[in-house]
């Protein structure tokens, strides 16, 4: 005689089954925003373009902000350059204060994002997206950092959002809501510009096609589109300088973010591929293993969502192929932080190439191995690089040089805005300290600069820079190491960077028998390599 029915045990199952389908995705959902929350109380330091924001922010006024091109090289909105100042006034200058809107955003973005993978992809494979976008360690990093692409991901999500609202029942007041979001969003983020040109291209194409009966979208909210990101490109244009965009054009071409010429078909096919691979396997973006595998997965996963959903796929992918069409035509560098935005759309196709192949090995009774083989990588490379993500650890250093008071203290060039900013919180205010000349053609300079501590027992060298001025900083300490001796040092790198470490060291300058061995003048140098790219600007040798 059974006591218990043979049934209960499968309804058991599957009642246990559908409690944890239904908390994963909010589990999920608290993890992210928990490590959101582990990167802004860490309270990092501010890295050298955040430096100069927070300059901008310090020495001008809200009316010069807004009509006034951002010195220092710097290029960002005019929405979230007076949404940072108006936080300044209200919270104080701190970075913790400033990161404040940020971090909201970011958190926002991954609301959005779980939103977005909902209407675009198979039940399955929603928290599968959600998990890529949770973990992903650009989100997690520019969630808190103070420079606009957090905002151009949150942007981005937002209108693919209003467009995918788009798809039935477009009333013409859902119509004159989407357009007149534009004409808010674009002042915030620039990137909105390429996302409303790709969200109207491909909403007019659906309807070309034949996917949708309704013309308000194309008659609506794609003209009014158009204008808002006529708009923001004006804007745009109108608060950088002639210099700062020559510059920035010089800098993203060396770094491939444009299309490669001469043009040839195995050329484009290469640079196509590297840019989707530079989204998992760059060392400031996603730093997945195997990034050539996820690259194939992701483009795989577009033609899976094109079979499944082919007019959600317009426009999701419509921003992509607009950025590709900027960047074949040299207007917009399809690179690194600057197509952030873009990420999240190529995640939800990785997702639905997960689930695609998890339902093929489902046949074969495979489906949870396959797919738990497939995120062990995503997960290896945040459980491998955890927040909090640094990109130029300050704050440690300099709090490295505090415990030891009196001593001299010279900086080098590309590191003078970090002792402007946090020197006073560390006993090093104005006139305790000496900023280093800048010269991009010859190393002598530096060496001259140095010789000026020649016969002091402590000095400290403070240096960080980019790869570009390796060579400088590396003759600069061969120099040192030379006619002195260190008897302190501190280094810490960053992972997520390809910036030199930041370090501070400790020389006695005193040794006669050592300083007779080389003078600036007669130590023997490799030669300066050819600069890349102008990096002593007019701002930096006026910090001298």
């Amino acid at each position: 005689m059974r006591l218990v029915d043979p049934r209960i045990g499968p309804l058991l199952r599957c009642a246990v089954r559908r409690i944890l389908e239904k908390a994963l995705l909010p589990a999920i959902l608290v993890a992210g925003a928990a490590l959101r929350v582990w990167q802004y109380s860490a309270d990092t330091s501010f890295w050298f373009d955040e430096l100069s924001i927070a300059r901008n922010l310090h020495e001008r006024t809200l009316g010069e902000l807004l009509r006034v091109p951002l010195g220092y090289d710097q290029l960002a909105p005019a929405g979230f350059i007076g949404l940072e100042k108006i936080t300044s006034l209200v919270l104080g200058q701190s970075d913790l204060a400033l990161r404040f809107p940020l971090f909201l955003i970011g958190l926002a973005g991954l609301v959005l994002f779980w939103r977005t993978s909902a209407r675009v992809l198979e039940k399955d494979a929603v928290p599968v997206a959600v998990a890529l976008f949770a973990i992903g360690i650009p989100f997690i990093r520019y969630s808190t950092e103070l420079k606009q692409y957090g905002i151009d991901v949150a942007s981005a999500l937002f209108l693919t959002n209003l467009a995918l609202d788009l798809r039935e029942a477009p009333t013409a007041q859902k119509c004159l809501r989407a357009g007149a979001a534009g004409f808010v969003v674009v002042w915030f983020s620039q990137a909105a510009v390429l996302v409303m040109a790709g969200l109207g291209a491909g909403l007019t194409l659906r309807w070309l096609l034949g996917r949708s009966r309704s013309l308000r979208p194309v008659l609506i909210a794609v003209p009014l589109w158009a204008v808002a990101a006529a708009s923001g490109l004006w804007s745009a244009l109108r608060h950088a300088t002639p210099a700062t965009l020559a510059f920035m054009h010089t800098f993203w071409g060396l770094r491939k973010g444009f299309l490669p010429q001469p043009f040839s078909i195995r050329g484009t096919a290469l640079w196509l591929w590297g840019l989707v691979e530079q989204f998992f396997g760059d060392v400031s973006m996603l730093r997945y293993p195997l990034s050539a595998l996820y690259t194939a997965l992701a483009i795989a996963g577009i033609a899976v969502i094109w079979r499944q959903r082919r007019e959600a796929a317009l426009i999701l992918f419509g921003p992509v192929a607009a950025t590709l069409a900027a960047a074949a035509l040299g207007q917009f560098p399809f690179r690194s932080r600057l197509v952030l935005f873009l990420l999240p759309a190529i995640l939800i196709a990785l997702a639905a190439a997960i689930d695609w192949l998890g339902a093929q090995a489902a046949r074969i009774r495979l489906r949870q191995p396959a797919l738990i083989a497939l995120l062990v990588p995503p997960v290896f490379a945040i459980a491998s690089t955890r927040p909090p993500y640094v990109v130029e650890a300050f704050k440690p250093v300099l709090a490295h040089v505090h415990d030891h008071p009196g001593d001299a203290v010279y900086v080098y060039a590309n590191s003078f805005e970090a002792l402007d900013r946090y020197g006073p919180l560390y006993g090093l205010p104005p006139g305790a300290w000496a900023a280093g000349t800048c010269d991009e053609r010859d190393v002598r300079p530096f060496l001259a600069d140095v010789d000026h501590f020649r016969g002091k027992s402590r000095v400290w060298v403070i240096a960080s820079s980019v790869p570009e001025f390796r060579h400088p900083r590396n003759e600069l300490t061969r120099y040192l190491r030379t006619i002195g001796v260190v008897r302190d040092s501190i280094l810490i790198g960053s992972p997520i960077t390809l910036l030199d470490p930041v370090g501070a060291e400790l020389y006695d300058l005193s040794d006669p028998e050592r300083l007779r061995a080389a003078t600036s003048a007669t130590f023997v140098i490799a030669p300066f390599p050819n600069a890349q790219r102008p990096l002593c600007r007019d701002w930096i040798r006026a910090a001298r």
